[in-house]
């Protein structure tokens, strides 16, 4: 295990690791806040993957991990993957309180779209404690 021991690192790391080391600090994260949680879950029927399942108090968040870099055209593409990840999300098989989000690299100036919450990593704690 690693230990962050500040904002600044926690974005240095998370600008230096893969897509799929990402997706496990982002997971991190949840953990450090006492959730339960599954990175890379794929459910059967129908077929889906989730990139991180966090579980806490009934309710489970399914996360959806982009580490894009800023750029043009990034506001338009994370509307389209909050409109697929609300689609993915509905079709996940819980009874508990189901809340889609999507977690980024930076901050993309948008923080929800469509009932999607659109995080971004160094604000992540924040979000989960609010």
């Amino acid at each position: 295990m690693f230990r962050i021991g500040s904002l600044q690192e926690l974005q240095n790391l998370s600008r230096q690791v893969k897509w799929q080391y990402f997706e496990r600090l982002v997971g991190w994260i949840f953990e450090q806040n006492d959730f339960s949680v599954k990175i890379n879950f794929v459910s059967k029927k129908p077929k889906r993957q989730y990139d991180v399942i966090a579980e806490k108090f009934g309710k489970i968040f399914l996360v959806d991990c982009k580490k894009w870099k800023g750029g043009r055209y990034k506001s338009s593409q994370l509307k389209s993957a909050a409109e697929k990840h609300l689609e993915r999300t509905g079709l996940f098989k819980s009874e508990k309180q189901k809340l889609p989000l999507i977690v980024t690299l930076i901050d993309e100036d948008i923080s929800e779209y469509s009932g999607v919450d659109i995080v971004p990593i160094d604000k992540l704690n924040t979000f989960l404690n609010m």
